[in-house]
């Protein structure tokens, strides 16, 4: 018979993964939950799981390669790692302006460094040097904000007052690929978790309170029409990410919601963070939502090309297979493929005239920074 098991890979989380579990199995509803064990994937592999919560992929590549694998075999991956293997935050600021979502102007920038093999003659493409003073201006003059294009935990990300605090900063960056972004000196700041394209939770986020206490209850923090700017967004932007499990964050001036960070695709679900309040919601929420996933079935793709990979739950591609038939694929040679269910901020001031010295590049340089 099919077997309707969700399985859960984490990292070094202690709060909500357990009770996640716990919340599945104590329903009794025909779902086990259970924590994902491995060992080694054989190519083309059945996996016994239905659904699989990744909370941790990008940080071990060895369960991202599986979790591939286990989409052939038709789970769900929360979040998908074709699209998690993909996305990155200057391509979700292209990605907002394109959907109508309000976002500070962002502009990606040549890295400082390179790693060891790379020349002169393979930067042939490059501008140099980077043209400063025209990116300040089209973002709006100072202060700007200096970021990693991946990344998260507010790790790297610098606030910048001339060119020399830019420059400082950007000579620190080694490798990391960075982006310079419009500050928006907001009146308020949210963070809103979407589960499913469709559950949200608004919450109130102050980015400046020490880790882990940023997260506050304050009913009617926003006004309906922020509100609805703020979730209205978020789910453009998720569904649009197809994550099933995101953050996104916008600050908010003068009435204007504008997303801030939403790339988010293992976001920040421990109870410390959260409060209880909201720790309950997401655990139940995410329950709810992984339950009814894991006993709508799986079908079988009869189309491997990458837009399937990347969106397997919803091409609609796929028929439907019976439970004798994931049997008979655990114990064939042959494991069989199966799957799831059937305005940009502006502003007049201008930069400021670059002093005379610039950036450092050491294009050969090799650095531990990722």
């Amino acid at each position: 018979m099919d077997t309707k098991k969700i399985g859960v890979l984490v990292g070094r989380e202690w709060s909500w993964p357990p009770a996640f579990i716990g919340e599945i199995n104590r329903r009794n509803a025909g779902v086990v939950a259970e924590y994902v064990t491995l060992g080694g994937t054989r190519m083309a592999e059945w996996c016994e799981y239905a659904v699989i919560i990744d909370r941790i992929s990008h940080e071990i590549p060895y369960y991202r390669t599986f979790l591939k694998t286990a989409i052939l075999a038709g789970t769900v991956v929360i979040n998908n790692p074709f699209w998690w293997s993909a996305d990155d935050k200057f391509f979700g600021a292209s990605l907002s302006m394109r959907l109508g979502v309000t976002h500070p102007r962002t502009v990606a920038l040549p890295t400082h460094s390179y790693i060891e093999g790379v020349v002169e003659e393979s930067l042939r493409n490059l501008r140099y040097p980077i043209p400063w003073s025209e990116h300040i201006e089209y973002l709006g003059g100072f202060p700007v904000i200096l970021k990693p294009v991946w990344g998260g935990g507010f790790k790297k990300v610098y606030k910048l007052n001339s060119f020399d605090e830019m420059w400082r900063a950007y000579n620190e960056t080694g490798t990391e690929c960075m982006m310079l972004q419009e500050y928006i000196n907001w009146d308020k700041y949210v963070r809103t978790i979407v589960i499913g394209q469709e559950h949200t939770m608004t919450i109130k986020f102050d980015v400046n309170a020490p880790w882990p206490h940023r997260y506050f209850r304050e009913d009617n923090y926003l006004t309906p029409e922020e509100g609805k700017q703020v979730v209205d967004g978020a789910l453009k932007l998720t569904r649009a990410l197809g994550y099933d499990m995101n953050a996104a964050e916008f600050a908010i001036k003068d009435g204007v919601a504008y997303a801030i960070d939403f790339t988010n695709p293992a976001p920040d679900f421990d109870v410390n963070s959260l409060t209880p309040h909201y720790f309950d919601w997401v655990v139940k929420t995410m329950a709810d939502f992984t339950i009814d996933l894991t006993k709508s079935g799986r079908t079988q793709l009869d189309d491997f090309s990458w837009y399937s990979m990347i969106n397997p739950q919803r091409s609609g591609n796929g028929v439907s297979v019976p439970g004798a038939a994931t049997q008979a694929a655990e114990t064939a040679n042959v494991k069989k493929p199966a799957a799831k269910r059937s305005k940009p901020a502006s502003s007049t001031a201008k930069a400021s005239k670059p002093a005379p010295s610039k950036p450092r590049t050491n294009r050969n340089k090799k650095t531990s920074d990722a």
